[in-house]
């Protein structure tokens, strides 16, 4: 019984310390590379496979930072990103895309997005922009 309590407590201390990354992507494969590639860097991935998936999820937990894909098949990322905000205003909100025009990245930055990158982007530059998000929400608090 002892052995499960710790057991339990760790989990309890790893969900307070290891930061929680939503990823919301429709493209199945760049939302497993993501994950992969953020949990070798030692955070707690989730994935949701559209606009409205990553609502719910949302709505049931809270991510330090997520990353959100512009074009999905059912809601864009632009379109959901007011209610990600109202919903969880203290998350940095990356919003990735194929399409890098100028206006994009404006509109994205006035619905409160943290970042903006296009793709391709190497991974390097995404592991970095994750941490710099973390610091900047550190700052906050």
């Amino acid at each position: 019984m002892a052995g499960t309590q710790r057991e339990a407590q760790s989990m309890d201390l790893y969900e307070l310390y290891v930061p929680k990354i939503l990823v919301i992507d429709d493209d199945q494969e760049m939302r497993r590379l993501l994950e992969d590639i953020l949990t070798r860097e030692g955070f707690h991935v989730t994935q949701a496979a559209n606009g409205s998936e990553a609502l719910r999820t949302i709505q049931e937990a809270s991510y330090q930072v997520i990353i959100l894909d512009k074009i999905m098949t059912d809601l864009s990322g632009i379109e959901i990103l007011p209610e990600i905000k109202r919903l969880r205003p203290e998350a940095q909100v990356i919003l990735i895309t194929a399409f890098g025009d100028r206006e994009t990245c404006v509109e994205a930055m006035g619905k409160g997005a943290t970042a903006y990158l296009a793709k391709p982007f190497g991974m390097s530059v995404l592991v970095q922009m994750v941490k710099k998000a973390l610091e900047q929400k550190i700052g906050e608090a």
